[in-house]
């Protein structure tokens, strides 16, 4: 009776622990703390971090604003410090003007964030960019509102 209670007991903390972890995205309790409290959400393709546009650029711009740099950096440090050293890079724009220039504008947006990691500690084969124009937005593209939602980057830890 009593190896029979261990066993069982065995198995469900086995399996607490390894739905514990699928929880936290194959990364550490430490790691995954401090993703929430930067406002990463867990989603299916990791752990995420939508900047919006109006935080990082003018409209029709791919040139991070100066007082935006520095919360970037700070951030890349705090991931690098966390050993969060792989990170993909995704830009997107609102439905206004050619398909092909909003996929241009997208990655350049997705490779001016990624620059700021690059010049604090990040190396160029952890880093992966991605453009997606107007592919995903957020919300329909209806109103400067929501077409400014739709404007943004996302950064994702790759574990």
């Amino acid at each position: 009776m009593l190896k029979k209670t261990f066993i069982i007991f065995s198995i469900f903390t086995l399996s607490t622990v390894l739905t514990a972890c699928m929880s936290l995205g194959n990364l550490s309790y430490k790691q995954a703390h401090m993703l929430k409290k930067e406002g990463f959400v867990l989603s299916n393709e990791g752990w995420t971090l939508a900047l919006p546009e109006r935080l990082l650029f003018n409209f029709d711009d791919f040139q991070i604003q100066e007082n935006q740099k520095h919360k970037l950096a700070t951030l890349s440090k705090q991931l690098n410090a966390y050993q969060l050293e792989k990170v993909k890079f995704v830009g997107h724009t609102d439905n206004i003007g050619q398909a092909s220039y909003n996929q241009q504008l997208s990655e350049k947006r997705a490779q001016s964030v990624a620059t700021i990691f690059l010049a604090n500690g990040f190396q160029q084969q952890n880093i992966h960019i991605i453009g997606r124009g107007a592919e995903q937005p957020l919300v329909d593209n209806d109103t400067d509102e929501h077409r400014a939602k739709n404007r943004r980057v996302n950064i994702t830890i790759i574990p």
